[in-house]
């Protein structure tokens, strides 16, 4: 890699975690569920909806796949055809990982 894109790697890096809140109250205008957010999460680029809706209780594949046209009309994320999403910002705010951290613990009870 070279040391321009290493550069430019960490400045947005930087710029993501000074407008952390900022990203947060604009991707809450989309993910306005606890469902949608746990969605968010889970877009890492290699999972796919139908894995998805194994981690996130009583949600189904079409309910996350509209979720994800609409964030991707939005411009938060890549979601080209059979493939995985991939999230354009690589934020996520930690309480949302919270959700999900909190139904994987109802789940194994």
């Amino acid at each position: 890699m070279n040391e321009q894109l290493k550069e430019l790697q960490k400045i947005t890096k930087i710029l993501t975690l000074a407008h952390a809140e900022t990203l947060e109250k604009e991707l809450s205008k989309y993910a306005t569920t606890d469902e949608r957010k746990k969605i968010w999460v889970l877009i890492d680029g290699v999972k796919m909806p139908k894995s998805m809706v194994r981690l996130i209780k009583g949600i189904k594949v079409r309910a996350i796949e509209i979720f994800l046209k609409e964030i991707e009309r939005a411009g938060w994320i890549e979601n080209p055809r059979k493939k995985p999403p991939r999230k354009l910002i690589d934020y996520v705010p930690p309480a949302w990982i919270d959700l999900l951290e909190e139904s994987k613990g109802e789940k194994k009870k």
